[in-house]
């Protein structure tokens, strides 16, 4: 399915340009999908004579507006004095509402005095205060939610638009009740990118032998959703030292145990890296295969971003991935214990040839070109802003 399938037709440019913005209450401090994506289509459209486009960030970013809030890692700092009785991933989830809350008081002083047209986030909880402040100030925004998260239907139906990320959600929504006029598919943004460098040199650089096989993971250190403790494990199932595993991200509290549980059973094996976005290609590129242990995931951007850069991948058949990948050869049912590690071995012994991985590559980098995926963006927005427009009561989602 082409990406731009579900977006109606494209709107004639603006006489007047439309007022974007666009919401990231961890822009700036969070380098997760949801920041990454919402700094990328911000930069996309920013230039454009058809958009009037702020930025509302969490921290610092570039040509960003930075709003005040108390950020998740304050309340996590303090989380067992704050949320006494919860564990790692409830007092999480509370931290993050939290924020959002925090960061709404001043966004929407600073939203109002603007008016813009359309408002577009991937953050539910600011989504839902957005909506209710509409109603109670007669504003006229449009709201499109951004569904980075896998959420379900009913969390968002009442919103104004929805900006799926992939076809699964899409028909879900549509089986929901959701009319198609409503929605389109629109996969994040993911810029095609390279280095100078050559494999040699990079391993040298990060502390790679020659002969080291490398499983690299770009995730979120979590054990909830992306699963970094069942990946530690399964790769401790082979007893092959050379196999070594680096995980990009960055932590979470729920993730606290994870070093030491890397340490008990892949000593001097996982390298955990925290990187600048432009170096994220630079550890793509030493690496062997790009593994990615989630059950679920709103798209999964960084398994494009892996294809592009040619490696093997393993991943769930979930959504995202299916839609991404679009050939079996590439999913495992990482549900079961032994099945990623099985799936390493195989790749290691019996590699993917050259010219799967170049038609991998090649057709996802067609796919999802950051070309088509920002002029698709374009395109919803200017449709949105050209429909009927009426503010309806506030109800709670069912």
């Amino acid at each position: 399915m082409n990406q731009t399938m579900l977006i109606n037709r494209k709107s004639p440019s603006q006489v007047t340009p439309l007022r974007l913005a666009l919401f990231s209450c961890g822009l700036g401090n969070i380098n997760r999908g949801f920041e990454i994506s919402t700094g990328r289509f911000f930069q996309s459209v920013a230039d454009d004579p058809d958009f009037d486009v702020r930025l509302y960030c969490g921290g610092e970013f570039s040509n960003g507006r930075s709003v005040w809030n108390i950020g998740r890692d304050v309340w996590l700092r303090n989380g067992v004095r704050a949320f006494p009785g919860m564990d790692d991933v409830q007092r999480w989830k509370l931290s993050y509402v939290l924020e959002q809350v925090s960061f709404s008081f001043g966004l929407l002083a600073q939203a109002s005095k603007w008016q813009p047209d359309i408002v577009w986030t991937k953050e539910v909880p600011l989504a839902h205060i957005l909506y209710y402040f509409r109603y109670l100030t007669g504003l006229k925004y449009r709201i499109v939610f951004s569904d980075g998260g896998g959420f379900k239907p009913k969390t968002y139906a009442q919103f104004d638009f929805l900006h799926h990320l992939q076809p699964g959600a899409y028909e879900d929504s549509l089986a929901y009740g959701i009319p198609p006029e409503k929605m389109c598919v629109i996969p994040n943004l993911v810029p095609l990118r390279s280095t100078n460098k050559s494999k040699t040199e990079l391993r040298k650089e990060y502390g790679f032998e020659p002969d080291d096989y490398v499983v690299v993971c770009l995730a979120a250190w979590n054990k909830h959703h992306k699963r970094i403790d069942y990946l530690i494990r399964e790769v401790a199932r082979l007893s092959d030292s050379r196999v070594k595993l680096i995980l990009c991200g960055q932590p979470e509290p729920e993730g606290d145990s994870l070093p030491a549980l890397a340490e008990e059973l892949l000593p001097g094996r996982v390298k955990w890296l925290t990187v600048p976005e432009d170096k994220v290609v630079e550890i793509l590129n030493l690496s062997d295969l790009f593994v990615l242990a989630s059950l679920f995931e709103g798209l999964g951007a960084v398994i494009i971003e892996a294809a592009m850069s040619g490696l093997p991948i393993i991943c769930h058949p979930h959504s995202g991935g299916k839609f991404i990948l679009q050939d079996d050869f590439w999913l495992r049912d990482l549900s079961v214990d032994g099945a990623l590690a099985a799936g390493i071995q195989e790749m290691r012994m019996s590699p993917p040839s050259a010219a799967q991985l170049v038609a991998l590559k090649e057709d996802v980098a067609h796919r999802f070109s950051e070309q088509n995926t920002t002029a698709a963006f374009k395109s919803m927005l200017l449709q949105v802003h050209n429909q009927p427009h009426s503010i309806r009561k506030a109800t709670p989602a069912t």
